[in-house]
């Protein structure tokens, strides 16, 4: 017990001595620079950046911002630093870098690469489907306004597979919920939830559980007519399905033919 805490204390000495060092030594290489030369500290903080450093490459960049007179270089400074943070899976410093970037530069040359850039600090925020929707849900609303505002920008068809994903997320969440409306008995409830999945998500993975879950809902209900009218929707478009053998059983148990 007593030499792994010392093994934890020699390490965290050496990290503390190693980013002093590193300070120190990015101090003294920002004195060299003289004022105004932002080319020069462009240049050296892509040579960290590249080397992975990325705080010390914000320390040059932050520099370019402020020295930058003809504001031809800030801009790229302004990217370079919620790139930085990018690469660091310090995603919420990037949207924050990116949005700043877009509210001060919406028509440079680069906003579209902010603003496909600000969706992908949502959309690797997705997690498990219960807790998604939010970072889905903002992540959706980046690449429409990506594909909206600069239609011909370069990363619409990558942006167009983010937009298919995150509705995927969406109507998963929608499912997660209305399941667990059915669960508690509150079928009109859960009814609302699949309903939404067909009108505001068509074409995504849970349209088929959602058809099911509608009849067997309305089969709870009492409501046999909309309960074989879903199963049979269900069974015409997506006959090969789990839920569509599930739907025929149901049917035949009730004594109804689709």
């Amino acid at each position: 017990m007593l030499q792994r805490d010392i093994k934890g204390l020699i390490l965290m000495t050496i990290l503390i001595v190693s980013s002093i060092v590193a300070c120190s030594s990015t101090d003294k290489a920002l004195k060299e620079i003289p004022f105004g030369e932002v080319e020069t500290l462009l240049r050296k903080a892509d040579e960290l950046i590249k080397a992975g450093k990325y705080e010390e490459a914000r320390r040059f960049l932050e520099r370019v911002k402020a020295e930058d007179a003809s504001q031809e270089y800030a801009p790229l400074a302004q990217l370079r630093i919620g790139d930085t943070y990018f690469a660091e899976e310090r995603y919420e410093e990037a949207e924050v870098e990116y949005e700043a970037f877009l509210d001060r530069y919406t028509y440079h040359t680069y906003a579209p690469y902010a603003q496909y850039r600000l969706g992908m600090t949502y959309f690797k925020r997705i997690g498990s489907v219960d807790v998604s929707y939010s970072m889905a849900k903002q992540a959706l609303s980046a690449f429409e306004e990506l594909l909206r505002r600069y239609p011909r920008n370069p990363y619409v068809e990558a942006t167009e597979r983010r937009i298919k994903s995150c509705r995927s997320v969406l109507a998963e969440y929608e499912l997660y919920v209305g399941k667990f409306y059915f669960k508690k008995g509150s079928y009109r409830a859960a009814i609302g939830r699949f309903e939404g999945i067909l009108r505001d998500y068509p074409d995504s993975r849970p349209e088929a559980e959602a058809l099911y879950y509608i009849g067997l809902s309305y089969k709870k209900m009492g409501d046999h007519e909309k309960a074989t009218e879903a199963f049979n929707t269900l069974i015409e478009r997506f006959p090969n399905t789990e839920f569509s053998r599930k739907a025929e059983e149901v049917i035949a148990s009730s004594g109804s033919k689709p």
